[in-house]
């Protein structure tokens, strides 16, 4: 099937009798809020899977310090020194994007100023 460009489709949507066009509006409009809902709904998802990594790395930076991790929300899928094999790992188990971590140790915090 051959696809419509823009100016196609605006020329068939201005032949349309007025309700149809007002149904093709009011379909858009649900499109367009289900849409946002989606991506809201994503960003809402990303968050919950940040916080999860960051509380698995709290309660587990000891056990893995100096290694790669691999995430997915609190689920550890890889682990080792060689982060390239770590995000290869990641890939393998299907994850689109790895979120990998070194664990390294966390540096005393630097206070600027006098004393």
């Amino acid at each position: 099937m051959e696809h419509a460009t823009f100016e196609q489709a605006v020329e068939v949507v201005r032949a349309l009798p007025s309700k149809d066009r007002q149904r093709l509006r009011n379909w858009m409009d649900e499109q367009i809020k289900s849409n946002a809902q989606t991506k809201r709904t994503s960003l809402e998802d990303d968050l919950a899977r940040y916080k999860k990594m960051q509380e698995w790395l709290n309660q587990n930076r000891e056990q893995y310090m100096g290694q790669w991790v691999c995430l997915d929300g609190d689920r550890l899928i890889a682990h080792g020194t060689d982060a390239l094999q770590v995000h290869a790992q990641g890939k393998a188990a299907g994850i689109e994007a790895p979120f990998l971590e070194h664990i390294v140790e966390e540096d005393e915090p630097f206070f600027a100023g006098w004393e």
